[in-house]
């Protein structure tokens, strides 16, 4: 008896465990949306890929003592070969879904929060043909540091404009160059 009631509680606990974790689709086969639930995954070219904050050290570029700024991107496990020909758009925005400026290009350091300031709310990546990570924001704003045996990126901002906690959600989107 014992038996029959664990296995029962098994298969109860799986069947709901596949509901919780489930991906479902919007629109048609071609042009689909999907959600999920705690990874990012980009069907356009690769299967995992997740992207993170980088934050500096407290009370670094502007941001009060004892809170960090949000000083760049961390791009993890993209496989740049099977994204050749794909741009990524990366935006921040904050709890209440509003856009957040991500770097500075007005030539002022200090947190936007302290100084208001309308920085860009996203950053565009391209991985051309050869597999090549680049972007169309000038050099000058940021840096990329590429980690080949981990396939992580690292996008630095030279002005970070916001507070890493401000940060609600880190969106990306993919399209065909």
């Amino acid at each position: 008896m014992s038996k029959l009631i664990a296995g029962l509680l098994i298969t109860i606990f799986t069947g709901i465990g596949s509901i919780f974790a489930g991906n479902f689709s919007v629109g048609n086969a071609s042009s689909s949306v999907e959600f999920g639930q705690g990874l990012y995954q980009i069907a356009a070219c690769d299967d995992w890929v997740r992207v993170n904050i980088s934050t500096g050290a407290t009370g670094q570029f502007g941001a009060p003592e004892g809170l960090s700024a949000l000083t760049g991107v961390v791009i993890s496990s993209l496989n740049t070969r099977a994204c050749a020909g794909t741009e990524f758009t990366i935006s921040a925005v904050d709890q209440e879904n509003n856009p957040l400026p991500i770097y500075r290009t007005d030539g002022f350091s200090g947190m936007c929060s302290d100084i208001a300031c309308a920085g860009p709310t996203e950053i565009k990546l391209q991985i051309d043909n050869a597999g090549n990570l680049t972007s169309s924001i000038p050099a000058s704003l940021y840096l990329i540091d590429q980690n080949p045996m981990t396939a992580d990126f690292t996008i630095t901002f030279v002005n970070p404009a916001i507070l890493a906690y401000s940060v609600g959600r880190l969106n990306i989107q993919t399209a065909s160059l």
